[in-house]
């Protein structure tokens, strides 16, 4: 049985992979006539903590006149301590909402209310864990919150693992750590430099044939601002893998994330409102979790992520 909230990503048409020292991406494209012109959010988003602040909570306000896409996932930078976004949020035109977050800096309660667009978003395994626990939640209390503690136990063996000092347990630490290691940057460049392909809205991530990450946005222009962010979490997330798979060919690298995208769409997920405008499905199994969010008929966007 297909979820019908995520049915349209066994739609979605795969690309020939591009592998760079044992990391592979593979685009995807959306079949002719689909997709969603709504704006990926950036510096335009009004974000900041509330009036009283919270751990678990922050207020965004969009004042242009178009909808905002907030991905799961995305790293908003500032306040009185960097947080990642719950769930994706597509705030309306002239709205303030109060959004749910997870702290990924575990150091630090002090400074300015406002946020920056940190242009990052977090690794598979802080957003793996992140999900598994939101999930849970809404269907135990219809809350969105997460498993703070695991989420900093996550970020605290992602800086250890790679020898980072954190005084803050600040997860951007990891993420400014590949700026240090030639090898990694010279990845990271390379698939900027190869960047986002005509008709593009997603991309996946593999190591091998093993699909480890997807995420689907609305357009090819949402694609191509979260592009970097993206880039620099999967080159974070190859430092688990002490292997490097030669190249993927296409038709393995196709067929490996045909059937990863059909096992997710055939997994009943739990629905919940919008915490903005739409619906949100959120699917889990031992071997992966996903998230979706459709709002006017449309997937405006998904993501997976393999354990």
């Amino acid at each position: 049985m297909t979820n019908a909230l995520l049915a349209d990503i066994t739609s979605l048409k795969p690309g020939a992979p591009i592998t760079h020292e044992g990391i592979t991406l593979i685009p995807i494209f959306a079949p002719e006539g689909h997709g969603s012109n709504i704006k990926i959010a950036g510096d335009e988003l009004v974000v900041s903590e509330l009036a009283s602040p919270t751990v678990p909570q922050l207020q965004v306000h969009n004042p242009t006149a178009g909808d905002l896409l907030i991905p799961a996932g995305k790293i908003l930078s500032g306040g009185h301590q960097t947080r990642v976004v719950n769930v994706s949020i597509v705030v309306p035109a002239g709205a303030t909402l109060v959004i749910p977050v997870s702290c990924v800096e575990a150091g630090r309660w002090s400074g300015l209310s406002r946020f920056a667009d940190s242009r990052r978003f977090a690794s598979r395994r802080v957003r793996e864990t992140k999900a598994r626990s939101v999930k849970h939640n809404i269907e135990l209390h219809k809350d969105k919150s997460s498993a703070q503690g695991a989420v900093w136990n996550v970020i605290s063996h992602e800086l250890r693992s790679r020898g980072v000092e954190s005084d803050a347990s600040l997860f951007l630490d990891a993420d400014e750590h590949l700026d240090r290691r030639s090898d990694r940057v010279n990845v990271v460049e390379k698939f900027i430099r190869e960047g986002v392909q005509t008709g593009q809205v997603g991309v996946a991530v593999a190591h091998g044939e093993k699909i480890l990450g997807v995420e689907v946005f609305p357009n090819t222009d949402a694609l191509r601002i979260a592009w970097e962010g993206i880039v620099r979490a999967a080159v974070l997330d190859a430092d688990e893998f002490s292997s490097k798979p030669e190249a993927l060919d296409a038709v393995r690298g196709i067929a490996a994330l045909e059937r990863f995208l059909s096992q997710v769409a055939a997994t009943e997920g739990t629905l919940s409102d919008g915490v903005g405008r739409g619906t949100e499905v959120h699917v889990e199994t031992p071997a992966y979790v996903a998230h979706g969010l459709r709002v006017d008929g449309e997937l405006v966007y998904c993501n997976a992520f393999a354990s």
